[in-house]
């Protein structure tokens, strides 16, 4: 609100009577009370635009902390994901490991079963003519032998599986066994039935050369059932 202001004349200005002067005054005194209105707008207006100014970089600030967050966490999804993966891809390879090595149907147990079985067989040493007269010869056992060479006679063992009708495992397993003079091919077979978790060995058999076939575990020949006829039917009378 403008405030009033009373027109006080100096005592000294007795002659200024005229209407221009006092004109003059007032106009001088009116932009001056107007310099001063517009001066406390100015400062009362002030503040509220310090307060919009402030709240301007807040608004960045929050824009721009939003980016990071977002890279951080990305980046740590990604990590995680890498370690889950990690982790699983590590823990199948530890089972197939585990399985291959200390499992009782693994082809490395069965392996060495059927090499100590060859080994006690006094027939098949002497098939082979294995030197036991001061000690007892070590036979070797190994896998296919490709090569000559004895470096790479440390070969995989030849294994293969396949399920039968019933639903059991027949595993069956070829691999070489040698010594000092003869060279044999065993050729083994086991099955695993539902519910043992030992494989039970069918038949084990050595192939030597110049040699007759030497049977270790015979195979059990299945029991054929008896014809009943043709299609079925006894045709005849019955034989007493």
């Amino acid at each position: 609100m403008l405030s009033t202001f009373s027109i006080v004349r100096p005592k000294g200005l007795h002659t200024l009577t005229s209407r221009a002067a006092l004109r003059a005054i007032d106009s001088k005194l009116t932009s001056s009370i107007i310099f001063q209105s517009s001066k406390r707008s100015i400062s009362i207006t002030s503040p509220l635009s310090n307060e919009s100014n402030k709240k301007k970089p807040s608004e960045k600030k929050t824009t721009t902390s939003i980016w990071p967050k977002l890279k951080s966490f990305t980046t740590f999804t990604f990590s995680a994901a890498l370690v889950v993966g990690a982790i699983g891809v590590s823990t199948v390879v530890i089972y197939l490991i585990g399985a291959e090595l200390f499992s009782p149907s693994g082809d490395t147990q069965l392996f060495n079963r059927a090499v100590s079985l060859v080994q006690k067989d006094q027939e098949l040493r002497q098939s082979l003519q294995s030197n036991d007269t001061l000690y007892r010869e070590r036979l070797k056992a190994y896998g296919e032998m490709i090569t000559h060479d004895r470096w790479t006679r440390n070969r995989p063992i030849v294994s293969k599986r396949r399920i039968d009708n019933d639903g059991n495992v027949h595993c069956f397993l070829r691999f070489h066994i040698e010594s000092k003079k003869k060279i044999g091919l065993v050729h083994c077979e086991a099955v695993e039935k539902q519910g043992s978790l030992l494989p039970e060995f069918v038949s084990l058999y050595v192939d030597i050369k110049g040699e007759k076939r030497h049977f270790i575990i015979k195979p059990k020949l299945q029991k054929q059932p008896k014809s009943t006829g043709f299609l079925g039917v006894n045709w005849g009378p019955k034989r007493t």
